[in-house]
C-alpha cells in the first residue's frame, strides 16, 4: 500500500467513527520540504505533517523514535505517525515519547497542546489487525532471510562472491542472485563498478527481523523442555551446554552485558536434541525451555539474534534490552 493511500485510508478510518459532521478532518497530500514528511492532515484546523510507515511494532519503534529525534524540525512541530497498523504493544511507548498516531484500521491517539494548554486529545484504540498483514515478499522468504542475515552480520559479507555466500547460508546461488538483485531494486545496496555496498541497514535489519519472526522461527522450533527443578532454573547460567548448543534470546542478552535477568529461556542446536539432557539440569518434557535449530554457521550465538529474539515478544521490558544492544553492540546499525 502506497504513502499517499495509507494517508487517505487513515482519515477515512477516522472520518467512519465520528460520522460526516462529527470532526472535521482533511488532507493534503502536496509533497513536503522534508522529504521524510509525507503530506499534511489537518484536524480541527490544525495541521499535522506526515510522517508514513506501513506497520509500527515493538521492532521498528525504536528506529522511528531514532529518526525522530535525530531531525531537529520533527521535534518543533506537531507530527502525525501514519501507519497501515499500529500494534497495541506500543501504543504506551508512542504516548510516553509524545508521537501521535492514526492507522488505516482507526485506532488513533492525538494530543495537541499550545505551551502548557491543551487544545484537544482524541483517542480511539481496539481495532484489529487488517487481513494478510504480515505477507512476506519473495526476498523475505526462509532461503532470502538466511542470506540477508549473513549480509547483516558484516559489511564485508555483501562484498563476497555468490559462492562464498552459499558456503554460509546453505542456498542456490540463484537464491543468491535473486535476493542481491532484489536488494538492489529497493536499493539496500549499491553495486559499482568495484563492489557492493550495503546500505539503509537499520530499516533492512527491521524488514528481517519483523519477517524472521512470522517467516524462519517457526520453522525452526524443535522442542520444549523444562528444567529438573527451581534451582536448575535459577542457575541456568551455570549449565554447561553441549557443543554446538547455546542459549538464544534473553539468556544470550544476559551473557553479554547482564542486564536483563531472563524470563524466557531459548536454545539454538545444530545437534540432536537428547545432547541437552547430558547437562543433568533439563528434561525432555513440555516447560519453559524452547529450542530452535540453528541456521548459521559458527559456535557462538550472532548479537543480531540476540536482538531480534528480544523484539519478538514485544514487551518493554525486552524492547529496553533489544535498545541497549542495539547501542552499545550493535552501534553500526544506528
Amino acid at each position: 500500500m502506497g504513502e499517499i493511500h495509507l494517508i487517505e485510508q487513515a482519515v477515512s478510518a477516522m472520518k467512519q467513527q465520528w460520522g460526516e459532521n462529527g470532526l472535521n478532518i482533511t488532507y493534503d497530500l502536496t509533497p513536503q520540504s522534508n522529504p521524510i514528511l509525507k503530506g499534511r492532515v489537518n484536524i480541527i484546523g490544525i495541521d499535522f505533517p506526515c510522517l508514513v510507515e506501513n506497520e509500527v511494532n515493538s521492532i521498528n519503534i525504536g528506529r522511528i523514535q531514532d529518526l525522530i529525534k535525530g531531525c531537529a524540525e520533527l521535534q518543533k512541530i506537531p507530527i502525525l505517525l501514519i501507519a497501515r497498523y499500529v500494534q497495541p504493544g506500543v501504543y504506551n511507548i508512542l504516548r510516553t515519547a509524545g508521537i501521535n498516531f492514526v492507522d488505516t484500521v482507526g485506532n488513533y491517539q492525538i494530543l495537541y497542546t499550545k505551551g502548557k494548554k491543551l487544545i484537544f486529545q482524541l483517542s480511539h484504540t481496539g481495532e484489529k489487525a487488517p487481513i494478510a498483514l504480515n505477507k512476506a515478499y519473495p526476498i523475505f522468504q526462509e532461503a532470502g532471510l538466511k542470506v540477508i542475515f549473513y549480509l547483516l552480520q558484516d559489511v564485508d559479507n555483501v562484498g563476497k562472491t555468490f559462492r562464498e555466500i552459499k558456503e554460509q547460508c546453505d542456498v542456490s546461488l540463484g537464491t543468491i542472485k535473486n535476493v542481491l538483485d532484489e536488494l538492489e531494486a529497493r536499493k539496500f545496496v549499491l553495486t559499482t563498478k568495484r563492489k557492493r555496498i550495503l546500505k539503509d541497514k537499520r530499516r533492512l535489519l527491521d524488514l528481517w527481523v519483523e519477517n524472521y519472526h512470522h517467516v524462519l522461527k517457526p520453522k525452526l522450533l524443535v522442542k520444549h523442555f523444562a528444567f529438573r527443578d527451581e534451582q536448575s532454573k535459577a542457575q541456568w547460567d551455570k549449565i554447561v551446554l553441549p557443543e554446538g548448543i547455546c542459549w538464544g534470546g534473553e539468556c544470550a542478552a544476559y551473557q553479554v552485558n547482564g542486564y536483563l535477568t531472563p524470563q524466557k529461556f531459548e536454545i539454538y542446536t545444530d545437534v540432536a536434541w537428547g545432547n541437552l539432557m547430558k547437562t543433568g539440569a533439563m528434561r525432555a518434557t513440555e516447560g519453559e525451555i524452547t529450542m530452535y535449530q540453528k541456521f548459521w554457521k559458527g559456535s557462538t550465538m550472532p548479537i543480531i539474534l540476540i536482538y531480534a529474539d528480544l523484539l519478538g515478544d514485544g514487551n518493554s521490558r525486552s524492547i529496553e534490552a533489544a535498545n541497549k544492544i542495539l547501542n552499545d553492540e550493535l552501534s553500526n546499525f544506528k
